[in-house]
């Protein structure tokens, strides 16, 4: 695996064209964000928005990660001339019509299931952590705090003897933390399950529902390796979110932290195609020797 996130960084080195329309993006969608909150005052502006939103999306999609499928088949080539590379990588921009024009209604079928899995995620959630809110709500009523809100159980809290406060936190240890891994966990197990999906839809050109379960499929018949990228994604993905704080004292380091993160997104995506390129040519030699 080693080897993998090793080649994954040099592809990316190659493809950091790729970086360019990741950023204008982002760009872009934070100004309609902020203008549609200025704007947006009634429920139909509010539909129009968000469907809007969901196209913009789905048109980027399409064509972002039919762009980065490009990439890794430029960074696989070799060059006799730096030129002739630097001159190609910058034909990739090109790609992203192609994308939009091959897999924009695919992208908005995976943008309406995004939504509804996010609606069943929370639902999710919310069922199988019912219980321990309600531990926890006893819990500090007990004590005489009434948890409307965060800010109410920080001054009740502030207010109680140390010993007590002590005692409290005793008891309300385990459902917090089996809270906490409920939270956790649900998100954890769907981004796991769905790593996949966008390699084997712009692989495969199946259609994105179907896409699903082949992408788990896929996972399962790999399981160790699928395991040990993502612990490994989600160790950088940590320790840039630590960074994040810091990035926010002065303006300088909050753009250093910027060009590192989309470095991070550009990096990140790239390794998980090559990982499912990877897989595929695996199973492939594996079906022709059996």
């Amino acid at each position: 695996m080693f080897k993998l996130y090793k080649k994954a960084f040099s592809y990316t080195n190659d493809g950091i064209v790729l970086a360019i329309p990741l950023a204008f993006f982002w760009w872009v969608i934070t100004l309609y964000i902020d203008y549609a909150r200025a704007v947006v005052d009634t429920l139909p502006e509010m539909i129009l928005s968000a469907i809007t939103m969901l196209f913009m999306s789905s048109a980027f999609c399409a064509g972002w990660f039919y762009m980065v499928k490009k990439s890794i088949r430029f960074s696989a080539k070799e060059f006799i001339l730096d030129s002739d590379r630097k001159h190609e990588a910058l034909k990739l921009i090109k790609t992203i019509p192609v994308g939009i024009g091959k897999f924009f209604l695919h992208y908005v079928t995976v943008s309406l299931l995004f939504v509804l899995m996010a609606l069943s995620m929370v639902f999710l959630v919310k069922v199988l952590s019912a219980k321990y809110v309600t531990q926890i709500n006893d819990i500090l009523a007990g004590y005489g705090i009434i948890a409307n809100n965060m800010a109410e159980i920080e001054l009740s809290l502030d207010k109680l003897p140390q010993d007590i406060l002590l005692g409290l936190f005793d008891k309300i240890m385990i459902p917090a933390l089996k809270l906490i891994s409920v939270v956790v966990s649900i998100p954890t197990i769907f981004s796991f399950l769905l790593m996949l999906w966008m390699p084997e839809i712009i692989n495969t050109y199946k259609n994105p529902l179907l896409s699903i379960f082949t992408s788990i499929k896929k996972i399962f018949k790999n399981f160790a390796k699928s395991v040990n990228l993502y612990i490994y994604i989600a160790f950088i993905q940590m320790l840039i979110s630590t960074a994040a704080p810091f990035a926010l004292s002065n303006l300088f380091l909050y753009m250093l932290f910027m060009i590192i993160y989309f470095y991070f997104i550009v990096y990140v995506v790239v390794l998980i195609f090559i990982y499912y390129d990877t897989i595929c040519r695996q199973n492939d030699k594996i079906q022709e020797n059996s």
